[in-house]
């Protein structure tokens, strides 16, 4: 299976997030890209079975370089199943509500609930135990994709 793991990360929290679930995807076998939005044109995505976006909550909004990207983000088929993560300062996280509608506007399934990693400052770091729940969710996402 392919994943796609697109993300958006400001201060690299998300992106450390993005980089240790590519890692334990393609340690389990499956074929995992990441691909940032700052660097990324929607439409010349790969061809994905699974999509994951990852996108921090920032003044309880989504980070509006995801909400663009999404925006202008066409999945290969209809029903594609994706995924989302999100880090957080506040625990009134809109921006997960925020991706989940832009994509479900794209005939998209949403498959699992959201993952969610407190950060402990505006720039990190994340709050301790992530690694375990992070494995956790990549373990959960594998029966699923």
């Amino acid at each position: 299976m392919k994943t796609l793991i697109i993300y958006e990360s400001r201060f690299g929290n998300g992106k450390k997030l993005c980089e240790k679930l590519r890692e334990i995807l393609i340690n389990k076998g499956h074929d995992a890209q990441i691909f940032s939005v700052i660097d990324t044109d929607p439409k010349e995505l790969p061809e994905a079975d699974f999509y994951i976006f990852s996108a921090p909550t920032r003044m309880f909004m989504l980070a509006p370089a995801m909400k663009s990207f999404l925006k202008n983000f066409r999945p290969a088929k209809d029903g594609a199943k994706y995924a989302l993560m999100t880090t957080y300062l506040n625990p009134q996280v809109k921006a997960l509500a925020n991706m989940e509608k832009l994509l479900r506007s794209k005939n998209m399934v949403k498959v699992t609930n959201s993952f969610t990693v407190k950060v402990l400052g505006s720039e990190g770091p994340m709050e301790d135990g992530y690694e375990k729940s992070l494995e956790e969710f990549a373990e959960e996402l594998l029966t699923l994709i």
